[in-house]
């Protein structure tokens, strides 16, 4: 990127800059963030204001999301104007990786060093960045937000983690594979049609002291959550409304789509309606 902005320099005191930056700006560049930490910048063809949109992917994942819905978002903000950046979470970052070594703790350094790369590039707009996240990322995206909050303009959440998150990460399905990572140091969990991961000691403690809710209230940006009404985590838009203190504050509930927003069922429409709903909403906050 550094090499690209040179060239881009020298090409504007050149005069030839306006022959070129549809084409380049056009391009989506893999970036190199540091200390293993890489991803995807992408920035509108054209008419592009500075906005830009963090994007934070859900646990075990990678930047593109599942089905590429990620991905797809990235490229329907481009079309309207707005740049994003998605990262691979050191530890994750790979959709087929099954030996998991990222904390929660790992994932809001590098949600900071992501903020940090896009503040750092040419044209941007230091006022009108925001952050995205889904799943596991929407809780990440909460802590990053709530660290930085006069750095973003806007929070986005996909199907969300919420509430107390280590009481969440330790209960339910996650139970006995906390209870065996407690003991043996790692436990396996097994996710019906995906892949068996294994999980460190690490990793479950590192949610201690977390609550998304005392987050989000220390965040005075606009807010937006979506969800599927046939999420498997809990619905919890009427706290998420409650606590966040900016405007606008909105909730969208998906009639029917679960967590993934049955992105493997495009007839179905529901991915279809979370990226448009989400670039519209976008568009008129950042």
């Amino acid at each position: 990127m550094r090499r690209l902005h040179r060239i881009l320099v020298i090409l504007a005191l050149l005069g030839l800059h306006r022959l070129i930056m549809p084409i380049v700006l056009a391009a989506e560049s893999r970036v190199d963030l540091g200390s293993g930490l890489n991803g995807a910048w992408r920035t509108p063809a054209s008419d592009w204001s500075g906005r830009a949109l963090l994007l934070f992917h859900g646990f075990a994942d990678d930047m593109d999301g599942a089905g590429d819905l990620m991905k797809r978002l990235a490229g329907e903000l481009a079309t309207h104007g707005v740049a994003s950046l998605r990262i691979n979470f050191r530890g994750e970052g790979d959709r087929l990786r099954t030996n998991i070594t990222s904390t929660f703790l790992s994932r809001i350094e590098d949600g900071a060093k992501a903020l940090e790369f896009v503040r750092s590039q040419p044209g941007i707009a230091s006022d009108r960045i925001g952050v995205l996240g889904w799943s596991l990322g929407g809780a990440t995206a909460i802590e990053v937000a709530a660290r930085h909050p006069d750095r973003f303009r806007c929070l986005v959440l996909w199907s969300s983690s919420s509430g107390n998150l280590h009481t969440a990460i330790t209960t339910g399905d996650y139970a006995a594979t906390a209870a065996q990572a407690a003991t043996n140091g790692t436990g396996t969990l097994a996710i019906p049609g995906w892949k068996t991961i294994t999980l460190q000691r690490a990793f479950f403690e590192s949610f201690r002291g977390f609550d998304t809710d005392r987050a989000l209230a220390r965040f005075p940006g606009a807010f937006l959550s979506v969800r599927g009404t046939e999420d498997f985590l809990p619905r919890r838009e009427a706290e998420f409304l409650r606590v966040a203190p900016g405007r606008p504050r909105d909730a969208i509930l998906i009639g029917g789509a679960d967590h993934i927003f049955n992105v493997f069922q495009p007839e179905l429409g529901h991915a279809d309606r979370v990226v448009v709903q989400t670039v519209d909403w976008v568009r008129r906050v950042l």
